[in-house]
């Protein structure tokens, strides 16, 4: 199973690009701690996360080809 990760705003200069797949992830905490252990930075950082367009919390269950988008804070008006 993969799913793809894309990275928004300061994040991606963290990880070094905007988008990247990731192979045998079941779980959001499964996915976090593969890309902290990659990516140690982003343990400095504030994000959010969601999969297929819908924030999700740590507990939600990944399928296959999945898009999860991995943003920092923002602000809106």
């Amino acid at each position: 199973m993969q799913v793809n990760v894309i990275f928004f705003g300061v994040l991606s200069d963290v990880v070094g690009k905007n988008m990247l797949t990731i192979q045998d992830t079941g779980n959001m905490t499964d996915l976090k701690s593969k890309l902290i252990t990659n990516y140690p930075n982003l343990k400095d950082y504030t994000y959010r996360m969601a999969v297929n367009q819908q924030m999700v919390e740590d507990n939600y269950l990944l399928f296959d080809n999945d898009s999860v988008a991995v943003m920092p804070p923002f602000a809106g008006g």
